[in-house]
Order: C-alpha cells, then structure tokens, then sequence
C-alpha cells in the first residue's frame, strides 16, 4: 500500500476524531456512501475514477476543518509517488524572491538636505461628515413624503353617514316577498288574499279552488302570496315555522304535526284536515 496514501488517511482520521465524529456522521454530512468512506480512511484511493476521489476528498476535508486545497495538493504528490521533502523543496521554490537592483541608486547631498514634505491623503473632516449625513437625511426624507405620505393621501377613505349604513342593513336583511302569481292577478274583487311567511325552510302544495296546483318551496324569512276566489286547499311541509294572514288578517294555525299538515282556507277560516279522529268507543 502506498505510504503516503496512508498518511494522508491517517490525517482525516486524526482531524475526524478531534471533532468527535463517527464515519458514518461525516458519511451523512457528505454524502457518501459509507463503504467508500471506510476505504478512504484506510488509505485506498482506487475504489472510483480520480475526479470522483478528489470531490470526496475535498468534502471530507472541508467536514473535519482540514484546509480542502492542500490536501487535494498531498493527494497528488501521493499519487506521483513524491515523498515529503521533494513536497516540502516544491514548496518552498515556488515563493516569490524579491530581486535585488544591481546597480543602486545614488543619493544627492541636495536630496539629504531637502526637507521631507509627507503625501496628503484625502479624508473626510467631521464637520464634512455631519454635513453629507444631514443632506442624506434631507433627501430620504423628501423621498418619504413624495411616495408614501403624498400617494396615500389620495387613499383615505371617507366615512359614510350612519342613517345611510343603517338603510343598507336594513335593506339587506329585510324579507324577501314572492310576488302573486300572474295567473291569478286579475281575480274578482271579492278574492281571498293569502300570505304565508316561513321563518325556517318549509315547502307548500296548493290547490286553488279546485282547479289549478302550485307548489312552492320556501326558504327562511321568504313569504309567498296567493290569490284564489273561495279556496285555498293545501299540504304545508315543516308547518311549525309558518305564518298565515288571510286578507291582512293572521289566522290562528296549530298544526296535529310538525312534520306536515293539510288544511283549507276558505274566508271562514282555517278547516285542518289531518286532524287525529277519537277512536269509537
């Protein structure tokens, strides 16, 4: 096995355990596959194609705190088979030598004899500081009142009257009226009128004077008028939520059952036909 494949393995190792991971923790962190790992850290660097050796070898470095670029560098001198001290002469020639001039340059009794006058640099005073933060102060807030106070002036809602938001309530849940048949419009003067309101969903079946059927299917706080000239003969589903006026005039309706009921209406009342008959004795 190649020495200093092992060396390299045995740094990783060293720098894993000095952070107190496992293999299988930097394997997760990683992303590697375990055996691979187990391999690399055992000093055998053949298990992939090199490009492959190099991306894990870089990460692993980078995992344990190791400088990812120089171990990159270790993994090819190992890989050329150069032992440490041609590693270490590489290095050390491939500093930069600061060149020395060889023919110096000679100073002047005028130039010892002038007074050194030092280089002004540029920098900012602290009354020119406070002056720049002002005016940037100035500007950001013209800058406020242009786009956000100006703009959203024009935004402001006005408040409506009260009488009026009261008129809109009071529209949007008053009680929705079904107007009269159009058929039966134009019956006599002496018709009966009939109103019916539910305050919950109900449905009605009518027969109008025996000759012609409706139903209607009412929803809550909805009212159906009818017009019809003697008689209204009818079957009122949910009957415990409706209210009946006969020519303006609220009859009196106590339904046998709340889950239907079948009644006539004629101008001298209600007549309930569902009514529970006694038993002979």
């Amino acid at each position: 096995m190649n020495v200093m494949f092992q060396q390299l393995a045995e740094e990783l190792v060293k720098a894993r355990e000095e952070i107190r991971l496992t293999p299988e923790q930097v394997a997760v962190k990683i992303k590697m596959d375990l055996k691979f790992l187990l391999k690399m850290e055992s000093g055998d660097f053949s298990f992939l194609e090199d490009i492959y050796i190099k991306s894990f070898l870089r990460e692993y470095a980078k995992c344990v705190g190791l400088n990812d670029n120089a171990m990159l560098q270790k993994y090819k001198f190992a890989k050329e088979g150069k032992p440490l001290e041609e590693q270490q002469l590489e290095k050390e020639t491939a500093k930069e030598i600061p060149t020395v001039s060889s023919s110096p340059k000679l100073i002047t009794d005028d130039q010892l004899q002038k007074p050194y006058t030092p280089v002004k640099k540029f920098s900012f005073t602290t009354n020119q500081l406070i002056s720049a933060g002002v005016g940037a102060l100035v500007v950001l807030s013209v800058l406020i009142y242009w786009f956000v106070i100006r703009q959203s002036a024009d935004a402001i809602v006005t408040e409506r009257p009260y009488e009026e938001s009261i008129q809109e309530n009071k529209e949007r849940f008053e009680e929705y009226t079904v107007p009269a048949d159009s058929s039966l419009a134009a019956a006599a003067s002496d018709s009966l009128v009939l109103s019916i309101t539910s305050k919950d969903s109900s449905w009605v079946k009518v027969n109008f004077d025996n000759d012609s059927m409706k139903e209607y299917f009412l929803y809550p706080n909805t009212t159906v008028e009818m017009k019809a000239a003697a008689k209204f003969s009818m079957t009122i589903g949910n009957p415990g939520v409706v209210k009946i006026l006969l020519n303006n005039q609220p009859l009196e309706f106590k339904p046998a059952s709340t889950r239907r009921a079948v009644i006539e209406i004629t101008k001298e009342g209600i007549k309930n036909l569902d009514q529970p008959q006694t038993q002979k004795q």
